[in-house]
């Protein structure tokens, strides 16, 4: 950024860069309605008030000194009364600083006058406006509260105007190019300009005044404005004649409604950059689980389930990219600088914190730190995320932080285990075994992950050494008659109890854990023992689940179907058993076959079939995906309630279930923003690139190496 010059130099620069340029249509000069691209629209046609007509945030409209019955170039228009009389509105999603539109239609004696005048501004930290002085408008980009240091200033030379007539001005801006526009009549100048580097959306919009309240230069009785517009895309792009075909062209401006609708409202619950995990409908009472009994005080900011802040977070950046909508990425820092704030200066989180007045609370203490359910993973990569979309060094610093701690925690037979004790600097199982592993909730899966991450952060060959101790513990842990996974294990790799509901047994969803995590090794380093393990486990399948189905347990040495409460086995080949098992608060799924072998068989295609990569994108193929993305869309609008979100009559299905609600992260939002992505990219309003698909991991990585480790010169050639 260059330094802010006072105004006479920037006119000078400015005005020798500038190009002259034609608006073209007569957009411009229509009376003011919504459309696909505004984000506030002010036709000023009622007499009573002077409300905007639509708003992406908030149509209300404050200030004094206004007259809303004014004639105006269509209907009626609004008109300062008394000296230093404005209006004001809410900025947020109204207003769009990285790239925007403004339009509006201005009479009266300010085109005479002596004094500079700005007629519009929009105030964050810094602010962007609209100036008029004698014979020149300007766009103007200021540092703070000073109107007389430019970061940047576009300057068009309009002479001797008609105080008499109505006049339309017309102002553009678009970092990512770097360059502004500024028009009247339909004529203006377009050039090269620097933008603030605080990219936060603006908390306040002016209108007929803001800049000068104690400067002077306050406008007059007389200013009259009418057919005011914001706009949320640059010049080129609402002057673009791209279409898509019809069906896209009647369906994206839905799609694009019902993607806000869900943000807009899940921002309204943010706290201190967090949520809580489930919220009840329509009491919204949050809960850091699906139980009655988690319910608890809008104070609590959570980072467990594997559904956390960190992933109701990743929905406003990804929204960000796609939409544009500064206020999203607004949401989405204050989840990073919470994440920053909160993690320990020995590098890890816990699963939740509570705020107070005196800073942030661990809801767990050095002896449990949690690492299954992505409580570790989704903050590094969340953070890596914002480090890809943001530069800013401290993002990087904190995964590097978290990515030596995680190294640490590795127990000696390579295995993670659910927890970490750093008084004793050992894993434990939930049981508080020393140096048992754990597949339950990602434990293993995530971590070989984040490896893999660390690696391509700094090349440091420990982490390919972890993955490989990783893959050995996997071969190590599966059943030898059984040829299958357990959730969790004792030290010496036999399986054990966790919760009063998880029983020493082969599981379906451990089974799953363990082939993808072999599958993801085997794509890492080429090495047959990796892919070995999930051939046993398909030939067993193939062998044994003639239907491909499983129960959610079986039990080791008999191969009986179990289920468990109260660290009590139960067999479901038992009615007695089944119908005590109604009974008890345990979710429906643990007494249920599952479709399983079909799973492992596709795993198994997967991981021979060579490493995938992430899709090349163009216009081309972004026009060609969108039937096939419209109908997930659609899905998901067809579901989707009044405020944005997704309930389901019982969270869970479970008798102690907080019953009707909703998951913060609601993932089906990330439907809607897949297809408005491709629609987007299809009309060329934003770049064809990969941006992880709303994932956090290939958000925060989303290059085609991610499987080029260097396997052999870290861990010796296979």
């Amino acid at each position: 950024m260059r330094t802010p010059m006072v105004a006479i130099l920037c006119f000078l620069c400015v005005a020798a860069w500038a190009e002259p340029f034609e608006l073209s249509g007569d957009w411009w000069q229509q009376q003011a309605e919504p459309g696909r691209h505004t984000t506030l629209v002010c036709s000023f046609d009622s007499a009573e008030d002077s409300d905007a007509d639509f708003a992406r945030e908030n149509a209300l409209s404050g200030g004094f000194g206004m007259a809303a019955n004014v004639p105006g170039a269509h209907g009626l228009a609004t008109q300062v009364a008394e000296v230093g009389g404005h209006l004001n509105f809410v900025g947020g999603s109204n207003f769009q600083p990285s790239h925007g539109t403004l339009r509006m239609a201005v009479r009266g004696d300010v085109w005479a006058d002596e004094t500079p005048r700005w007629l519009f501004d929009a105030r964050a930290n810094d602010r962007i406006g609209i100036l008029r002085e004698p014979g020149v408008l300007s766009l103007a980009f200021c540092t703070g509260r000073r109107t007389d240091e430019f970061i940047a200033r576009l300057d068009l030379p309009i002479g001797e105007v008609s105080t008499d007539e109505w006049h339309t001005i017309v102002a553009s801006w678009d970092r990512a190019s770097g360059t502004g526009w500024i028009a009247f009549d339909g004529r203006g100048a377009t050039g090269p300009m620097d933008f603030s580097a605080d990219q936060r959306s603006p908390m306040a919009i002016y209108l007929a005044g803001g800049f000068g309240g104690r400067l002077g230069g306050l406008n007059l009785p007389g200013l009259t404005i009418d057919d005011f517009v914001l706009y949320d895309a640059a010049l080129p792009v609402l002057q673009s004649e791209a279409t898509l075909p019809a069906e896209e062209a009647e369906f994206l401006p839905v799609a694009e409604e019902g993607a806000r609708r869900t943000l807009h409202f899940l921002a309204d619950l943010q706290r201190w950059g967090g949520w809580q995990c489930i919220y009840s409908w329509p009491t919204l009472l949050g809960s850091s689980a699906q139980g009655r009994e988690y319910v608890t005080y809008d104070d609590y900011i959570d980072n467990d389930k594997g559904n956390g802040s960190p992933r109701t977070a990743i929905n406003f950046l990804y929204g960000y990219e796609i939409l544009g909508d500064t206020r999203f990425l607004d949401v989405g820092m204050r989840t990073a600088e919470f994440l920053l704030a909160a993690q320990d200066e020995r590098g890890f989180w816990v699963h939740g914190y509570t705020m107070t007045v005196d800073g942030i609370v661990p809801a767990a203490g050095d002896r449990h730190i949690k690492l299954q359910d992505l409580v570790q993973a989704h903050p590094m990569f969340y953070l890596g995320y914002v480090y890809r979309l943001t530069g800013d060094e401290r993002y990087l610093d904190a995964i590097k932080r978290a990515g030596e701690w995680y190294l640490g925690a590795q127990n000696p037979n390579g295995s993670w285990s659910h927890h970490y004790d750093a008084e004793e600097g050992v894993g434990k199982n939930a049981i508080g075994e020393p140096g048992a592993g754990e597949l339950n909730d990602s434990a293993m899966n995530s971590a070989i992950d984040i490896m893999a991450y660390c690696y391509h952060l700094t090349g440091d060959g420990r982490y390919v050494q972890a993955i490989k101790r990783a893959g050995d513990w996997l071969i190590e842990a599966q059943g030898d008659t059984v040829p299958l996974w357990a959730d969790q294990y004792d030290p010496d790799n036999n399986p054990q109890w966790a919760r009063a509901f998880e029983p020493p047994a082969w599981g379906v969803t451990a089974t799953t854990l363990a082939c993808q995590a072999l599958r993801e090794v085997y794509r890492f380093s080429d090495d047959e023992r990796y892919v070995e393990p999930i051939r046993r486990t398909v030939e067993w399948m193939q062998a044994n689940l003639p239907d491909g189905e499983m129960s959610t347990f079986i039990e080791p040495g008999t191969g009986k179907p179990i289920a468990a409460w109260d660290r009590q086995v139960y067999y479901l080949d038992n009615p007695e058993h089944v119908a005590y098992l109604q009974t008890v608060p345990i979710g429906t799924s643990y007494m249920q076959k599952r479709q399983v072998r079909a799973t492992i068989e596709r795993l198994l295609e997967q991981a021979l079939g060579g490493k995938p990569a992430p899709p090349t994108v163009t216009p081309e193929s972004a026009l060609e995906a969108l039937p096939g993305l419209r109908n997930g869309a659609q899905s998901a609008l067809d579901s989707q309630n009044e405020a944005g979100v997704w309930v389901v009559d019982n969270v869970a299905n479970f008798m102690g279930s907080i019953g009707a609600g909703f998951g913060a992260t609601c993932p089906r939002v990330l439907l809607i923003l897949r297809y408005l992505e491709q629609a987007r990219i299809a009309l060329g309003e934003i770049e064809p690139v990969y941006r992880g698909a709303g994932n956090l991991q290939r958000a925060a990585y989303p290059g085609d190496d991610w499987y080029e480790l260097d396997w052999g010169e870290h861990v010796g050639a296979q």
